[in-house]
């Protein structure tokens, strides 16, 4: 079934079947065949992805921040895409700065390094403290304090080989 499921979603992705009614086909048929699936769901984490890319989604249509962006990104598109995943995570500055520029090396670039760094740089790295914060003996205070550091380390040497070697 989830085979099946995954055929769907795909076709929503390559636009061969209207997103609406992939995600009712989805949602009816986990009701149907795994109920169970629906109370596992992280719904406050699903939430905030959403709320990402609502907030890009605006961000784009504001006309001041729409010329800003133009502006800013062109010729840059690393350097700005590796800073907007630090504030808005890296799949939302994808979506976001790929309307203001065809230069998709450097920002796809920009936004796979970018997803190091702050801890909501990637939705990933927040998927994975939420599970470590649940778990026996967590020390949440030092996983945020070494988590930040060695991602800020990485992020720091991969933006540099990436400068140096363009």
């Amino acid at each position: 079934m989830y085979a099946f499921l995954a055929v769907i979603s795909l076709g929503a992705v390559l636009r061969l079947l209207d997103y609406r009614v992939a995600v009712a086909a989805v949602a009816l048929l986990i009701l149907i065949f795994d109920r169970k699936t629906f109370l596992r769901v992280d719904w406050l984490l699903l939430l905030t992805f959403c709320a990402f890319f609502i907030f890009v989604g605006n961000m784009e249509r504001i006309e001041l921040i729409n010329s800003f962006i133009k502006k800013l990104i062109n010729g840059r598109e690393l350097a700005v895409s590796i800073f907007a995943s630090q504030i808005i995570s890296n799949v939302p500055a994808a979506v976001m700065l790929s309307g203001f520029t065809d230069n998709y090396r450097e920002l796809i670039l920009g936004t796979d390094i970018g997803g190091l760094g702050t801890l909501i740089a990637s939705l990933a790295s927040l998927i994975s403290f939420k599970i470590y914060s649940k778990t026996d003996g967590a020390d949440i205070k030092k996983y945020f304090v070494v988590f930040t550091f060695i991602n800020i380390v990485f992020l720091i040497m991969l933006s540099l080989g990436i400068f140096i070697i363009s």
